[in-house]
C-alpha cells in the first residue's frame, strides 16, 4: 500500500493564467511592450507554447543584422535554432562606425569599448571572416526568401511606441557600451570619412557569401534613404565568381536597385557622347543574367550623366546608342537584356527623356502588369528659335498620352508621383503635380488608359524662378531681377 501511494501521479496544478483563451491571451499580448512581452512568455512553458507562433511572425519572419562579429554571431546563432527555419527576410543594415570621431571618449571604459569594437569591425572586415560568418548563416535558413541591404531603419516597431524603429541587432548594445551612434547615412560632420562604395562593398559581400552556401533566394533589394548607392563595379562577377554567384541570379525572381553611375562618368545631354569606357558595363552583365526576373525596380541618384542613358539605351536593345558604338571595347561582352516574365516595373530617381522611357516600357509591354514612376525627371531640349525664354511647356502630358498608344500594354497598375522636369539647357527643375489631387496619383483595375487619359489633364507645373529681364539697355543690371513668386502653368488649384 506504502509502495502505490508512492507511485500514484501527483495531479499537475492550474495555474488561473493558463485557463486564459487563446484568443484573450493574444489581444493582452498586443498590448505589451517587448520586454513586457518577454516576460510574460516566461511565466510558464504553456503560455510560451501557446504565443510561440505569433511571436516567431513578428520577431523571426524577418530580423535584421549588420557587419558587426556580435551582429553576425547572432544571426549564425538564429541560423541554427529552431527559430532558424522561420527566418524569411533578412536585412543587412547598413550601420557603420563613424570616421569622423577621433578625439578620445571623455569616459575611458566607453574609450576602451570604442576601440575595441572598432578593431574588431575592422579585423572582421579586412580578413573576409565577415563573409564566411555571412556564408554559414545562410547555409542554415532552409526557406530564405529575400536579402534586404538598407541604409534605414523600418519605423513599425508599433509595439515600442509611434517612433520605435527596428534596429540592426547589436545596435543598442554598442551604443550602451561606448556612447556612440552607429550611422548609416553619408552627410554630416561625423560621416566625412566614410567611403562611398560601402554599400557596393555590402553587396558583393553578401553575394559572395549566397554563393559558398549555395543559397538561393528569390529577392535582393537595395533600399536607401541616406545616399548609399551601388557604383557599376557592385555588380562585378569576375571568372572566379561566376560559377557560384550567376546561378544566384539566374533565379531571381524580384531585384530592386539603388545605383548611381556618375562616377568617372561625363554630363548628359539627350545624345550623350560615348566615352571609351561605358559607366554600366558590369551592370549589363549582371541584368543579362537575370532572365526569371518578375519585379524590377531602378533607383538611381537623380544625377545628370551618361550613365543612366546609356543603361537605358543597352536595355532597349539598341547596341549602338547616340554618340556611337562602343566597338573600342572588344574584351568586354555586350550582352543582350531578356526578360521574358517581368510584370512589375519600377522606375526611380532618374534624369530621363521620354522617347527613352517610352521605349522601356515599350520593352517590356507583352509582359508587363504594374509600372511605376517615381521622382522621375524629364527632360528635352529647348526649341533652337527660343533660348532665351523657353515655352512653359509640360512634358508629362505628350508622355502619358503616348504611354496609351503602346501596342500590347495592358496594365493593372499604375502608379506616378513626385515627378519633375526641366529644359536640358536650364537644368533648374520644376515640381509636377495634379490638380487638387497632390503630387502622387494611383490606380488598381482594368480601365488604366483612362485613369492616365484623366490624371493627364490634370497636371499642373510649378515653375522655378525665372529673371525678370529689364527692357533699359543702358542699364547696369544686365542679369534683371526675379520674380517675387513662382510662376504656375497648367491647371492651377
Amino acid at each position: 500500500m506504502a509502495d502505490a501511494a508512492q507511485s500514484a501521479p501527483v495531479p499537475a496544478v492550474v495555474l488561473p493564467i493558463q485557463k486564459i483563451p487563446l484568443e484573450v491571451l493574444l489581444r493582452i499580448s498586443y498590448h505589451l511592450t517587448t520586454p513586457e512581452l518577454g516576460s510574460l512568455r516566461l511565466t510558464c512553458r504553456s503560455i510560451e507554447k501557446s504565443l510561440h507562433t505569433t511571436f516567431v511572425k513578428e520577431f523571426f519572419t524577418q530580423k535584421q543584422f549588420m557587419m558587426t562579429q556580435d551582429s553576425l554571431q547572432a544571426f549564425i546563432d538564429v541560423s541554427r535554432s529552431r527559430l532558424g527555419s522561420h527566418l524569411r527576410y533578412v536585412h543587412i543594415g547598413l550601420d557603420r562606425f563613424p570616421e569622423g570621431v577621433q578625439r578620445p571618449l571623455s569616459d575611458d571604459e566607453k574609450e576602451r569599448k570604442y576601440r575595441e569594437r572598432y578593431a574588431n569591425n575592422f579585423m572582421l572586415w579586412n580578413t573576409g571572416h565577415h563573409r564566411d560568418m555571412l556564408a554559414e548563416a545562410f547555409g542554415n535558413l532552409e526557406n530564405l526568401e529575400e536579402i534586404i541591404i538598407r541604409d534605414f531603419n523600418s519605423r513599425r516597431r508599433s509595439r515600442d511606441g509611434m517612433h520605435a524603429e527596428w534596429h540592426s541587432y547589436g545596435f543598442t548594445t554598442t551604443f550602451n557600451e561606448t556612447g556612440v551612434s552607429l550611422s548609416q547615412g553619408m552627410a554630416g560632420i561625423w560621416n566625412s570619412g566614410f567611403p562611398y562604395q560601402y554599400c557596393s562593398q555590402v553587396f558583393a559581400s553578401v553575394l559572395c557569401a549566397l554563393g559558398i552556401a549555395k543559397a538561393r533566394p528569390k529577392g535582393i533589394q537595395i533600399m536607401s534613404r541616406n545616399s548609399n548607392h551601388l557604383r557599376d563595379f557592385a555588380f562585378s562577377t569576375p571568372g572566379f565568381l561566376e560559377p557560384s554567384v550567376v546561378p544566384i541570379i539566374q533565379g531571381l525572381e524580384k531585384l530592386h536597385l539603388c545605383i548611381d553611375l556618375a562616377w568617372r562618368c561625363p554630363s548628359m545631354g539627350l545624345s550623350p557622347t560615348q566615352t571609351t569606357t561605358n559607366p554600366d558595363l558590369f551592370i549589363r552583365k549582371f541584368l543579362a543574367h537575370a532572365t526569371n526576373l518578375r519585379n524590377l525596380r531602378i533607383n538611381e541618384h537623380r544625377s545628370n550623366n551618361t550613365g543612366i542613358a546609356a543603361l537605358l539605351d543597352w536595355i532597349v536593345g539598341d547596341p549602338d546608342p547616340p554618340g556611337g558604338p562602343d566597338d573600342e571595347l572588344p574584351d568586354l561582352p555586350r550582352p543582350m537584356l531578356s526578360m521574358p516574365q517581368l510584370e512589375r516595373l519600377s522606375l526611380g530617381t532618374l534624369v530621363v527623356d521620354a522617347p527613352r522611357l517610352l521605349n522601356v516600357v515599350r520593352k517590356f509591354a507583352p509582359s508587363l502588369k504594374s509600372l511605376e514612376l517615381w521622382k522621375v525627371t524629364m527632360i528635352r531640349n529647348m526649341p533652337p528659335d527660343d533660348t532665351r525664354n523657353p515655352p512653359k511647356t509640360i512634358f508629362w502630358t505628350a508622355f502619358l498620352q503616348k504611354l496609351t498608344e503602346i501596342p500590347g500594354l495592358n496594365l493593372w497598375h499604375f502608379k506616378a508621383g513626385m515627378l519633375q522636369q526641366h529644359w536640358v539647357e536650364r537644368p533648374v527643375p520644376a515640381l509636377v503635380s495634379f490638380k487638387g489631387r497632390g503630387p502622387v496619383r494611383e490606380y488598381v483595375g482594368p480601365d488604366w488608359k483612362q485613369f492616365v487619359t484623366d490624371i493627364a489633364s490634370l497636371l499642373d507645373v510649378q515653375w522655378p524662378l525665372e529673371p525678370e529681364l529689364n527692357g533699359d539697355d543702358d542699364s547696369d543690371c544686365k542679369s534683371g531681377s526675379f520674380h517675387s513668386r513662382p510662376i504656375v502653368a497648367g491647371i492651377t488649384g
